[in-house]
């Protein structure tokens, strides 16, 4: 099994067993009630015995680490339900929210989230505000470059032109099988920046480039959004900040397209394969690296349409945004 990334964690069998059962009686609907849902985590995490203080450590460090340098997080054999069920294809999510009884993947992704000091939020055009996403294929998105799609997506940061951009995506393996070479591949902005010349560096920090907004957002009738603006590619609210999707952002002429094909060429030279099963959890920095999913090989076809990765995407703090949530709920992002 291919990790090109370093594992910081790996819990024991007898460590998920136990915090699977504890997870396991937490009954409240995230999908009716998130603030309920959210408020019996909260209380989980106060208590003695269920969460590792070994994983507790972990946390607390990483919260406090150069994320520019260190932009992940892996964790191995992570809690995720016992029964999942086959979701229907032409509406995924809307079976997951009626036949999904349990909600272990989705109380790690919230409990890792609390003690990582991350704050998960949804947006309207996506899932219609649902804080806890699929990446798992649909029928009508097969074909698009959103986590409804079956086959490649390419290098990209989550809503990277987005006004409202994560500043962590954090996935969960629920379903996949060993038998496929589907991997998600990220690279460290650090090293992007270190490969590209002067040059390149300089007209990427231009506003000579266009991203439309991603296809499950304009996929949605909850909210047009128009054209997306112009913009650089480096920079912005850092130095070394990156608004690129492959294959997507092009360059407004042949000199800043030139540019593109730069880094498009360079992402596939540095990028780091990490093949994401049941139980592999990868946090991930959206600011500080970028990633993709490739589909290399086939072994189960099958098993594509099936598999099922959960995630949630989260900022640092829900005031810096509240100018952009629903006037109902504060962290659903009207757009």
């Amino acid at each position: 099994m291919v990790s090109e990334i370093d594992v910081d964690f790996v819990f024991s069998n007898e460590a998920n067993d136990v915090l699977t059962r504890r997870l396991l009686k937490i009954r409240v609907n995230p999908y009716k009630d998130y603030a309920g849902f959210q408020a019996e985590v909260i209380r989980m995490i106060a208590e003695a015995g269920p969460i590792p203080d070994d994983f507790r450590n972990l946390c607390h460090a990483k919260k406090y680490v150069n994320q520019f340098e260190s932009p992940y997080v892996l964790l191995k054999n992570c809690p995720v339900d016992p029964d999942l069920p086959i979701l229907d294809l032409d509406s995924p999510v809307v079976d997951k929210r009626n036949r999904k009884t349990t909600y272990v993947a989705e109380a790690f992704l919230l409990l890792y989230a609390e003690l990582m000091g991350q704050q998960p939020i949804g947006y309207i055009n996506v899932n219609d505000g649902d804080v806890f996403q699929d990446i798992h294929p649909m029928r009508s998105l097969m074909e698009t470059q959103s986590q409804k799609a079956a086959k490649t997506i390419f290098f990209h940061k989550d809503l990277a032109n987005h006004f409202v951009r994560p500043d962590w995506v954090n996935i969960l393996g629920l379903r996949a099988s060993e038998q496929n070479e589907i991997y998600t591949s990220f690279v460290r902005n650090c090293d992007l920046l270190d490969y590209l010349d002067e040059r390149v560096l300089k007209g990427l920090r231009e506003e000579r480039f266009y991203t439309p907004y991603d296809d499950l957002t304009l996929s949605s009738s909850n909210k047009k959004l128009g054209r997306a603006p112009n913009h650089q590619i480096l920079g912005g609210a850092t130095d070394y900040d990156i608004r690129f999707f492959e294959n997507r952002t092009v360059g407004i002429d042949a000199e800043s397209q030139e540019l593109v094909d730069e880094v498009v060429r360079a992402l596939h030279v540095l990028k780091k394969r990490l093949l994401i099963l049941r139980g592999d959890f990868i946090g991930s920095a959206n600011n500080e690296c970028i990633h993709n999913k490739e589909v290399v090989r086939i072994g189960d076809e099958g098993a594509v349409t099936n598999r099922w990765l959960m995630k949630t995407v989260n900022v640092r703090s829900l005031d810096m945004h509240k100018i952009h949530m629903m006037p109902s709920e504060v962290r659903i992002v009207n757009g």
